[in-house]
């Protein structure tokens, strides 16, 4: 989710009503088309992963809702995008509702650390700098990863980030690795979880300003910071080859710039895809495939696949 970004000195809490199916995969597109910060918990609404404990998860009902830390200034441009984004999901009028409410710029950081939790994905446990982690969350051999507040994209909840953790774990058992890029990296939570799980190299980059910053500060808290490097670019920006290259983009992303991200892959090396569409899926593995990356592994949860490939 995008978190605590630069408010007006007024803002629209918007709470969006919706069929729980979907709460997940409009998140992400809002996310991605910069609307502002969207700070409802993460209700894992594509379903538990392995391993995971159920009661992290907050029930779903018939409908769920997010909330969305919206400028005043773009209220009518969002009212009629979000329309259309509810037609091209399927939804009739009555399935969706928008309430708005406005507020003063002290509150925006209390909405959201009111509404992010911690929680456990494989043996790490995830949490903002600001938590106090409850006893039952934290296992013993658990790493702990401390988030430092910041508005780029990505604490870990989006089920495609979370297969991601779990992925870079497994991985990291299998065949530990030296180095890794992290292309599109936000807060950075990627990376610093290869760091801290032993990688020397690790570096990211991402074209938002706030990335870089506050991916640096996040591998400071958990002491990692001499194996990580940020930048602010993108895919084109990086050079030579990995042995670990992770998007955890988009569809359109990782179809768009297959060549750019298959080229990175040393090989013998491995690529990890995500935040890819299940409708989009197909097309994205020919794409990354025709450059020479071969799919391993395919997974699914809810709407989000993700690709876990190898070089030739």
């Amino acid at each position: 989710m995008r978190v605590k970004q630069p408010a007006p000195e007024k803002f629209l809490r918007v709470t969006i009503e919706l069929p729980g199916v979907w709460e997940e995969s409009l998140s992400f597109i809002l996310q991605e088309e910069g609307w502002g910060g969207v700070i409802a918990q993460e209700k894992y609404p594509s379903g538990i992963l392995e391993g995971e404990n159920e009661a992290q998860a907050v029930p779903r009902g018939a409908t769920n809702s997010l909330t969305l830390l919206l400028d005043p200034l773009k209220l009518d441009n969002f009212t009629e995008r979000f329309a259309v984004i509810a037609q091209e999901f399927g939804l009739q009028d009555r399935q969706w509702n928008l309430q708005f409410a406005e507020h003063l710029d002290q509150d925006w950081e209390a909405i959201w650390r009111s509404r992010w939790k911690p929680f456990r994905c494989g043996n790490f446990v995830v949490h903002a700098d600001f938590h106090q982690l409850p006893t039952n969350l934290h296992k013993a051999g658990d790493r702990r990863i401390c988030m430092v507040a910041g508005s780029a994209f990505g604490t870990g909840g989006h089920s495609s980030t979370r297969m991601a953790l779990r992925t870079l774990q497994r991985w990291w058992r299998e065949k530990p690795f030296t180095n890794l890029l992290d292309v599109g990296t936000g807060s950075g939570i990627l990376a610093v979880a290869a760091a801290m799980l032993g990688a020397e190299k690790v570096f990211g980059m991402d074209p938002d300003p706030a990335s870089a910053p506050q991916a640096m500060a996040t591998a400071v808290a958990n002491g990692v910071e001499r194996s990580c490097h940020f930048w602010r670019g993108v895919g084109d920006s990086a050079t030579g080859q990995w042995e670990v290259v992770i998007g955890n983009l988009q569809s359109d992303i990782l179809f768009q710039d297959a060549e750019i991200l298959a080229a990175l892959v040393s090989s013998g090396g491995r690529f990890f895809g995500g935040g890819i569409l299940a409708s989009k899926a197909d097309r994205t593995q020919a794409k990354l495939e025709r450059f020479g990356l071969k799919l391993q592994k395919k997974s699914r949860k809810g709407h989000w696949v993700t690709f876990e490939m190898v070089k030739d």
